[in-house]
């Protein structure tokens, strides 16, 4: 395999896992499972997971200061946060209308960057974020993903998923410590959130006993947010972030074809541009080189 297509299995892996998680949530709720409960289920059960492949590779999690502060608020907004809005929602949104708001997260991400002065505003970039945000704003148009005009205040909370992420990626990179590898950050940050998410489950009176039924799905969900986390930071070491972000386009394909063949989901056809322009704008956006993207 040349080195140009090296990372491409990987990504087309955890694109197919990403896409799927709207799918997990949706089946949860279906069963009764709160989804607060969903995300600190998943949060706290992969962090043990990677707690322990840890402990077995000889790795230590650092407990300073400043990991500390990093694991918070990577956790915060990258889990406990995201997962509040995004989970919440989508017990009212179709999943494959979820999966189009995906790409919104590089975008956002870049023009934080710019904002803070981390990274330069180009025209090129302002463009491709325009031109996600025209087709996420077509998504909920009638006769797109968005089925019913009744659930645009649904979608609207689900917008503010990407924005979670875009807040993670430009804060964790301002707090990471320099030198940590990366599966002691990734679980360091699973550890936090979980326990947020746990915190927020309790203080929205959602943390019960799970339902029976979904206890097989559940466990299927946090063995493979544990290896969505294992690639996507082995992915950042190992290709950087520009290659990582494209897993974007992966997700969004994923995510509507998983909610097509599972809840009989069936776009309307202003989804096809609509995807479309989002994909046009990730690509305007990722392609040059950056240096923050999830």
């Amino acid at each position: 395999m040349t080195d140009a297509l090296r990372p491409l299995p990987p990504l087309l892996l955890l694109g197919t896992i990403w896409g799927a998680t709207p799918v997990f949530v949706k089946h949860l709720g279906a069963l009764g499972w709160p989804p607060m409960l969903i995300a600190a289920w998943a949060g706290t059960g992969s962090a043990a997971i990677l707690l322990a492949i840890c402990r077995l590779g000889g790795i230590t999690v650092p407990l300073s200061r400043a990991h500390l502060r990093h694991y918070a608020v990577s956790g915060l907004f990258g889990m406990a946060l995201a997962n509040l809005v995004g989970f919440t929602s989508l017990q009212h949104v179709p999943a494959g209308f979820f999966a189009l708001l995906v790409p919104l997260s590089p975008m956002l991400t870049v023009l934080g960057a710019a904002v803070l002065g981390m990274e330069r505003a180009t025209r090129r970039r302002v463009l491709g974020t325009a031109l996600g945000f025209a087709g996420v704003l077509l998504a909920m148009s009638p006769g797109a993903a968005l089925p019913d005009p009744a659930m645009l205040p649904w979608a609207l909370l689900a917008a503010l998923t990407p924005a979670c992420y875009a807040a993670s990626n430009l804060l964790a990179v301002r707090l990471a410590p320099q030198g940590t590898p990366p599966l002691a950050l990734a679980t360091g940050t699973l550890v936090a959130g979980g326990i947020q998410a746990a915190v927020f489950a309790l203080l929205t009176g959602q943390m019960q006993l799970p339902a029976a039924p979904g206890l097989p799905v559940g466990l299927l969900q946090v063995g493979v947010t544990a290896a969505a986390f294992l690639l996507y930071f082995r992915s950042l070491a190992a290709h950087g972030g520009v290659v990582t972000s494209q897993t974007g386009y992966i997700v969004t394909l994923t995510g509507i074809a998983w909610g097509w063949v599972l809840f009989g989901e069936r776009p309307g056809w202003l989804t096809i541009p609509a995807a479309g322009l989002v994909f046009a704008g990730l690509a305007l956006v990722t392609l040059p080189g950056r240096r923050l993207s999830r």
